[in-house]
């Protein structure tokens, strides 16, 4: 007699956490629930409907083909304010995790995302069926997730705006951290810390916040930006009030070159000055001191340029080396 086989398949959980002022990094996995359905697995072939431009969306182009497959699905279906999301072609649970990582390093335009996930995969194979996806509170319904986009691009409007009535890139590029610095302060308790929306509508967060808007608006107004996950050196942290190492910046293409940029360390540096301050702005890697990429982000190009700084452009500012960082 035949014995009639079924094939499991697991439901995990999983949280991409992020840290006060951090970036993310795999979080602990807790099976919650099983069922069985037929075979999966294969090779996946996905053709999306969005296509990534590595000069926008580096993270992307670091991926596997499949991972680079489960990127696309996890994305239209995000875009399109999906929560369960169907993956195709038999891609592996370490694709899905890589893959959801680096959508959320990319967009930023997908502020209602959170980081928390489960996906259901095929125990005899591996393959991963679906993943389900979490929003925050303020993009729990439709109707809702509809308001705060409104809210979203009504504040990134009004500073794009403001931006367009410059010539250059780094004139942009400036108006658009003073706008954020101005509007958002620092604060390691900020609800949706790690989404854009924290910057742009609730004007509190940490760094992951004031760097995933910057980065946002940078992308809008046509200029590559990047968001780079790191650590802060030692006592460096104090100057931000943080209480963690991990940290968050950006990475900026100028011309051909490329500069960093840490808007909510000049907005921290600026508060404790009494007026704005540019130690972070433009910065070639051999003088941004106090940071070191992690993660993926040490593939991210070289920041080379050190003619944009503001100091040589705009006029004397304080300097990193010049910081004295009090615990």
């Amino acid at each position: 007699m035949l014995k009639r086989l079924a094939t499991a398949i697991l439901t995990v959980s999983l949280v991409l956490t992020m840290s006060g002022c951090g970036f993310p990094v795999p979080g602990k996995r807790s099976l919650y629930s099983i069922e069985t359905t037929g075979k999966g697995g294969g090779k996946s072939a996905y053709t999306g409907k969005s296509t990534f431009d590595p000069s926008y969306y580096p993270y992307f182009s670091m991926l596997s083909q499949t991972a680079k497959d489960a990127y696309s699905m996890i994305y239209d279906g995000l875009a399109a304010g999906e929560t369960n999301i169907k993956l195709t072609g038999g891609v592996s649970a370490q694709d899905v995790k890589d893959a959801f990582n680096m959508v959320l390093l990319d967009h930023p335009e997908l502020f209602w995302v959170r980081t928390d996930f489960n996906y259901s995969y095929v125990e005899v194979t591996g393959a991963v069926t679906s993943a389900q996806f979490n929003f925050y509170d303020f993009a729990s319904t439709p109707e809702s997730l509809a308001r705060a986009k409104q809210q979203f691009d009504a504040a990134a409007n009004a500073i794009l705006s403001g931006a367009k009535q410059y010539n250059t890139a780094t004139e942009k590029e400036l108006y658009i951290h003073d706008a954020i610095n101005a509007s958002c302060e620092f604060n390691v308790n900020a609800k949706y810390s790690q989404s854009a929306y924290s910057a742009l509508v609730t004007h509190s967060s940490v760094c992951a916040g004031y760097a995933r808007a910057f980065q946002y608006l940078m992308q809008k107004s046509g200029i590559p930006c990047f968001y780079c996950m790191g650590t802060a050196d030692g006592d460096a942290v104090a100057a931000t009030g943080g209480n963690e190492t991990s940290h968050s910046w950006n990475i900026v293409r100028t011309g051909v070159s490329y500069c960093n940029v840490d808007c909510m360390w000049d907005d921290s540096v600026g508060t404790a000055y009494g007026r704005n301050q540019y130690p972070f702005f433009n910065i070639a890697d051999k003088d941004f001191l106090y940071h070191t990429r992690t993660g993926q982000s040490v593939n991210l190009p070289s920041c080379n340029d050190t003619t944009k700084s503001y100091k040589a452009l705009f006029g004397d500012t304080v300097e990193a080396k010049d910081l004295v960082f009090k615990k």
